[in-house]
């Protein structure tokens, strides 16, 4: 008989059990980024600043966060058998993800000058 484990469930039964939550969150937050990036952003402050900054922070973390720490964008795609740069190329061409991307380019072009 195999050993008991998470809540009473046998520990192969129980490590894809956490397994799959642990998917379903990462997908969560994969899709909460990604409507971030669109600049669908759920914020208790609607000022466009707020809504910019969220919206920003999303755009780096999926296209210029290259790093393979546990919460990056790479990691969690790794985690979810999704190849990140597909996904990445696959993203920019999503209308607001693309108009967040072209301002983000303007602002820095704006900085250096």
């Amino acid at each position: 008989m195999g050993h008991i484990g998470f809540f009473g469930m046998g520990s192969d039964r129980a490590t894809l059990e956490v397994i799959q939550r642990s998917k379903r969150l990462w997908i969560a937050v994969l899709h909460q980024a990604i409507e971030d990036a669109k600049g669908n952003v759920r914020s208790i402050e609607k000022s466009e600043r707020s809504i910019g900054g969220i919206q920003r922070e999303a755009l780096i973390w999926i296209f210029h966060g290259i790093s393979n720490a546990a919460n990056s964008f790479n990691s969690i795609c790794g985690f979810l058998d999704i190849d990140p740069d597909r996904a990445r190329q696959r993203l920019r061409v999503v209308p607001g993800i693309r108009r967040g991307l072209d301002r983000a380019k303007q602002d820095v072009g704006e900085g250096e000058g």
